[in-house]
């Protein structure tokens, strides 16, 4: 299998398995915004919520550096500023869901 073939299946895996993830988030989005710090924290004491906030944030940025790649690759001609962006958005989709990751944690104790 090719790169392009590869690289467009597991865009279209990421999405799928996003789609339940979304919804449930959806669900439990408008009460998470209601919260106090309290429910907050309550919230992240159950591992089902932050395991499933954790898929969330690294499915959907690991869906995002590849789909930015490919517009990398098919709209910036210049070599070293495609390498630049790419490395970019590489850094950004591991530190960000990193981050959150670890906020939940630490929330959560």
């Amino acid at each position: 299998m090719n790169s392009a073939v590869s690289k467009w299946l597991m865009q279209r895996i990421a999405a799928v398995l996003l789609l339940p993830l979304l919804i449930w988030f959806l669900f439990n989005y408008d009460d998470l915004m209601t919260f106090s710090y309290s429910d907050a924290v309550n919230f992240f004491d159950n591992k089902v919520n932050t395991t499933f906030l954790s898929l969330i944030f690294i499915l959907a940025f690991f869906h995002m550096r590849i789909g930015m790649g490919e517009i990398f690759e098919d709209y910036i001609h210049n070599a070293a500023i495609k390498k630049a962006a790419s490395a970019f958005i590489l850094l950004i989709s591991i530190i960000i869901p990193l981050v959150a990751i670890t906020a939940m944690i630490i929330l959560s104790l």
